[in-house]
C-alpha cells in the first residue's frame, strides 16, 4: 500500500468545531501508512454495498479532481458535521480522506469516520511549584485500525464499496451514505437474507406440517448460492426448503417477490457470507445447542432429525471419534 494523498478533517461535536486541514500528510509517514492500510483492509472485510461512482456525485467529484481533493475533502467534511450536530447518538469524530496505491498498482479513493472514544490517562502537573499526578479523561482518543468501520467508503474503478451504518436521528433512520453522500438506497445482504428467512418460516408453517428445521435448511441454501454464485438465488432456496412441495415453493417465491426482494441477490462480498454460513447453530427445546457443518447437515450418517410419534423431533448425533 502506498499513500498518494491523505488529508485528516476534525469534527469536534463537543467543541461545535469542524477544523478542516488544509494541506496533505506527509506521504512518508510510516505510522500514516500503517494505520491506513489496516483500516481498508477491514473496511473491506465488514459487509459494504456497491453502487456505482456515477449514481454520487459528491464522491465522483472527489475522485476525478485530485487536484482539489483537499478542499472536496472539506466540503464533505463542513457537510457531514452539519448534518450530525443536532444528532444526539451520532458520535463526532476525524475523517480521514486518502488516495492510495495497492499492491497490484490499482489506485483506491475513500474515506473512513474515525469515531472518539473516551480514555483515561495520567497527567503531570504543577500546583505552583509542586508535582502533582492527576487523571484525566480524553474524550477524542481515536479507534484502533482493527476496530469495525462504522461510516466509510472505498472507490476502485467505477464502483464505490460503502459501509454506511444506520442511525436513530431523533425519531428518524439517518445514513451517512444518504444523508451526507446521497447515495441512492441499496439494501443489505443481511437484510435481504432476513426477509428470506422470515418467508420461509411463513410459507412452512401454512403449507408443512413440519417446520422446525426450516432454518438450518435455509442457511444451507443460502451458502451453498453464495458458494457457487457470489449470489442468492430464491429457486435454490425454494428447491432446498420446500423439495417437493410445489404449492410452497410458487407461494415461497410470490411472498418474496412482493417483499421487493429479487430472485437473485448478488453478494459483492461473498467470503463473509460464506464463512458466516458455512455452519450452522441448533438449538433444541432443552437448551442444548449444536453447531453443524452445513455440509454435513443432510448426511444421516453424521447428523439424524427423527420426528416422535408425540410431535417432538429427536436429534441423534453418529460416528463421533474420540480424541
Amino acid at each position: 500500500m502506498r499513500i498518494l494523498k491523505a488529508v485528516v478533517h476534525v469534527m469536534d461535536k463537543d467543541s461545535g468545531n469542524v477544523v478542516v486541514s488544509h494541506k496533505a500528510v506527509d506521504p512518508s509517514d510510516v505510522v500514516m501508512e500503517e494505520y491506513l492500510q489496516k483500516v481498508i483492509e477491514k473496511l473491506m472485510k465488514t459487509e459494504y454495498t456497491e453502487t456505482n461512482l456515477d449514481d454520487c456525485q459528491i464522491v465522483k467529484q472527489l475522485v476525478d479532481h485530485p487536484d482539489d481533493f483537499i478542499d472536496n475533502s472539506a466540503q464533505i467534511s463542513l457537510d457531514f458535521f452539519n448534518a450530525i450536530k443536532g444528532a444526539t447518538k451520532i458520535n463526532g469524530g476525524d475523517l480521514l480522506f486518502f488516495r492510495a496505491q495497492n499492491d497490484d498498482l490499482v489506485e483506491l479513493t475513500g474515506m473512513v469516520k474515525l469515531d472518539y472514544t473516551a480514555k483515561y490517562l495520567h497527567s503531570i502537573e504543577y500546583d505552583d511549584d509542586t508535582l502533582v499526578n492527576t487523571i484525566i479523561q480524553n474524550k477524542t482518543i481515536l479507534p484502533a485500525p482493527v476496530q469495525t468501520v462504522k461510516d466509510g467508503f472505498l472507490v476502485m474503478g467505477d464502483t464505490i464499496r460503502v459501509q454506511s451504518k444506520k442511525y436513530d436521528n431523533n425519531g428518524e433512520d439517518w445514513t451517512f451514505a444518504q444523508n451526507v453522500l446521497k447515495m441512492p438506497v441499496v439494501k443489505k445482504v443481511s437484510d435481504e437474507i432476513k426477509v428470506i428467512e422470515k418467508t420461509v418460516k411463513e410459507t412452512a408453517k401454512k403449507y408443512t406440517e413440519a417446520d422446525v428445521l426450516t432454518v438450518p435448511e435455509t442457511h444451507k441454501a443460502v451458502y451453498e448460492s453464495i458458494k457457487k454464485d457470489e449470489s442468492i438465488d430464491s429457486d435454490h432456496v425454494a428447491e432446498t426448503v420446500f423439495q417437493n412441495n410445489p404449492e410452497a415453493k410458487i407461494a415461497f417465491k410470490e411472498k418474496l417477490k412482493e417483499r421487493g426482494v429479487s430472485e437473485t441477490v448478488r453478494v459483492p462480498n461473498a467470503p463473509i457470507f460464506e464463512k458466516k454460513y458455512q455452519k450452522q447453530k441448533i438449538k433444541l427445546g432443552n437448551g442444548i445447542e449444536m453447531t453443524v457443518p452445513v455440509d454435513v447437515l443432510k448426511n444421516k450418517d453424521v447428523v439424524e432429525f427423527r420426528t416422535n410419534p408425540d410431535g417432538t423431533m429427536s436429534v441423534i448425533v453418529k460416528n463421533v471419534e474420540r480424541d
